[in-house]
């Protein structure tokens, strides 16, 4: 067991954590739909999810595993004005499998199951692949993967954030994606976990002197993460999470759009230590947080 914070879905969870499941075969069952979710105070978006969340859940696995996914279509059958609902897929970051065959759509009402072996270690994205997939993605179908190397790495206190954009027209207090908003490159919020300033009122508790660890995954869809917490210096960066990859003493990161890094640190004493991308005008539209050490 370890201890492990999650956090995911506009709440932090204190958990203890049993190691990913040891079983050669993982089974992860997703599903799309479609829900309201707050993208920041007082503004709220029609999104298309996983499992009903943006980010959606965290899957932990370990290198080596087989993992299982199924993937149901719970959209409406037809829209608003009669046309044919939206197919929607699950692209996996880390596999290694024929898109055309593991990828493919699913029609609304209909689910489908692939598997691939978890065989690099790491964090990695998983989104919507259907086109057009600035669209899908645009609209908080997206979540992180999360893969143990076969020797487990140091116990610390774990933390995860998916930095992703929202765009579009914002009515009533309601934002409404759309393509061409998507296209072009202002988004309306920039957040952590789905909410713009969503640990800046709340932030996330760690220990004083003690490891910690954040699995960082940016899901865009277009913007790259230059990520920094403020008052510390991380002792290794893991570009894509693995251990192989590993920087050391680095201060502020990249992570590409679609990519993802480990960060490991330790909070020197306790105070309050703002988190950001450092693009700043990214972060003052809500991609910023803070982390309450002690």
């Amino acid at each position: 067991m370890r201890a492990r914070l999650i956090a995911c879905a506009g709440v932090v969870l204190a958990a203890a954590l049993a190691a990913p499941a040891g079983a050669a075969v993982v089974p992860v069952r997703l599903t799309a739909r479609q829900v309201v979710v707050h993208v920041a105070p007082n503004l709220r978006m029609h999104a298309w999810t996983f499992n009903g969340q943006a980010p959606g859940p965290v899957i932990h696995v370990r290198e080596g595993d087989v993992v299982q996914v199924t993937l149901r279509n719970a959209g409406p059958r037809k829209d608003a004005a009669g046309h044919p609902g939206a197919w929607h897929s699950v692209d996996f970051h880390a596999a290694t499998l024929a898109p055309n065959i593991g990828f493919a759509g699913v029609a609304p009402g209909k689910q489908r199951t692939f598997s691939f072996v978890a065989a690099h270690p790491g964090v990695f994205l998983y989104h919507c692949g259907t086109a057009p997939m600035l669209m899908h993605v645009g609209m908080g179908m997206y979540g992180a993967i999360i893969v143990d190397p076969a020797e487990p790495r140091p116990p610390a206190t774990e933390v995860t954030l998916v930095q992703s954009e929202f765009y579009g027209a914002v009515r009533r207090g309601m934002l409404t994606p759309t393509l061409g908003a998507l296209r072009s490159g202002a988004p309306r919020v920039v957040a952590f976990n789905g909410g713009a300033m969503r640990y800046a009122s709340h932030p996330i508790h760690v220990p004083v002197g003690a490891p910690v660890r954040i699995y960082l995954i940016d899901a865009g869809p277009s913007l790259d993460s230059d990520f920094h917490v403020v008052g510390t210096i991380f002792d290794t960066v893991q570009p894509d999470g693995n251990p192989a990859n590993a920087l050391h003493d680095v201060s502020t990161q990249l992570v590409p759009a679609g990519g993802a890094a480990i960060f490991e640190l330790t909070f020197p004493q306790a105070g309050v230590y703002p988190f950001v991308t450092h693009a700043l005008r990214y972060a003052d539209a809500g991609a910023m947080g803070r982390f309450q050490a002690g």
